[in-house]
């Protein structure tokens, strides 16, 4: 059974959970893609929510751990992390906070991969992309969901992660690799940090 039937069959509609990267195809695909690499063995995500990005990358590489850091504010959370550790034993961690003091707090380690995908406000979207440099390498690839580029597509959700993205980039902190727009208010950036 895949999550989102998981999730449906414990009274959740897709349609009632907050925005998802498995709405949208061309996403899961890049997700899927950059994902699938044998170098990558440690994955580091902002925002687990409903599991759905989690899912996407314990599914596609076998090789990884996963620890997600999320607000825990949606009931649904906890019935996700049921079904990733049942499905995944053994390959996911959840911190459960305010990424904007979980992540300052959390153990040095160095993450392969870093989906940032939390708060969409333009304090939370910077702290989240700067306070997670200290886990990268020089291979480590960084991605900003939610940004968007293309001129009338903009959403609220996205001027956060958008400008946090963009001022990453002028200051030299984050050295783009490229960002795809897929729809109205749906995109994602991705590059590395520069060390």
């Amino acid at each position: 059974m895949a999550l989102v039937e998981y999730l449906e069959s414990r009274g959740f509609i897709a349609n009632e959970i907050e925005g998802f990267s498995q709405q949208i195809p061309k996403q899961v695909y890049d997700l899927t893609v950059l994902i699938d690499n044998t170098h990558i063995k440690t994955v580091m995500e902002i925002g687990f929510n409903a599991g759905h990005s989690a899912e996407i990358f314990l599914d596609t590489n076998p090789s990884i751990h996963l620890t997600s850091f999320d607000l825990g504010a949606h009931n649904y959370v906890n019935i996700a992390k049921d079904y990733i550790d049942s499905t995944y034993p053994s390959r996911h961690t959840l911190v459960l906070g305010d990424s904007m003091k979980t992540i300052p707090a959390w153990k040095q380690t160095t993450y392969d991969f870093i989906f940032i995908d939390g708060g969409h406000d333009y304090d939370t979207a910077k702290a989240d992309l700067m306070n997670c440099r200290r886990f990268a390498n020089e291979n480590t690839v960084v991605l900003m969901d939610d940004t968007m580029f293309t001129e009338g597509w903009s959403v609220s959700f996205n001027t956060g992660p958008t400008n946090a993205w963009r001022e990453a980039i002028e200051e030299g902190v984050v050295v783009e690799i490229t960002h795809h727009d897929y729809q109205p208010g749906r995109g994602m950036s991705w590059g590395r940090y520069k060390l």
